[in-house]
């Protein structure tokens, strides 16, 4: 069963990028599956392909991955917004991340078939797509010239200003990970 709440938060996420017609909400009501989700419950396995999108109602979720020697790497953090998986999507292929609830989450779900009619029936979609898209692209850019060219403190002062949340959801570990730097070096910076 659909909460309306958390579809309108959905509907208001995406009228950030573009209007939506009341028809395209009204698809979009029939379309969505809401799910409330334990911690650590997995989105997405590497080696799946990826069926569906998803909306974060409430709660974070990290897209990770394992390295040639089995150290798990956190590539990305979502948290109240859409997530789209970085690989295998739009081209229906196995993902080579996993993307995993680090809280107990309210997660909205919209399938690969809706997902592609949506962009087939609704033209104001490919706005919104494209928009979402720019969106997400840019922010990953933002992140990896933040990682490769800023030191470990600035990166540090950077999580706390746009992502301190995550302090208390993810593990330490997880969070080291996805600044680059070692868990001894976030440890020192958080603790002195």
């Amino acid at each position: 069963m659909l909460t309306m709440s958390a579809f309108e938060d959905f509907i208001r996420y995406l009228e950030q990028y573009y209007p939506l017609s009341e028809d395209l909400k009204e698809y979009l009501k029939e379309s969505v599956r809401e799910q409330i989700y334990p911690r650590n419950h997995s989105l997405l396995h590497t080696g799946y392909t990826p069926k569906c999108i998803w909306f974060i109602a409430n709660g974070t979720a990290r897209v990770h991955r394992f390295d040639d020697t089995g150290n798990d790497l956190t590539l990305w953090y979502w948290r109240n917004e859409i997530i789209m998986p970085f690989d295998g999507l739009f081209h229906q292929l196995p993902s080579y991340n996993n993307i995993s609830l680090c809280q107990r989450s309210n997660v909205l779900s919209l399938s690969y078939v809706h997902l592609k009619y949506l962009y087939q029936i609704f033209p104001e979609y490919h706005v919104i797509g494209q928009l979402l898209l720019e969106n997400i692209t840019n922010k990953l850019c933002r992140h990896l010239d933040l990682i490769q060219h800023e030191e470990s403190a600035a990166r540090y002062q950077f999580l706390l200003k746009h992502h301190a949340a995550l302090l208390r959801h993810a593990s330490l570990k997880d969070v080291a990970s996805f600044l680059g730097m070692s868990l001894s070096t976030i440890k020192h910076l958080r603790y002195g």
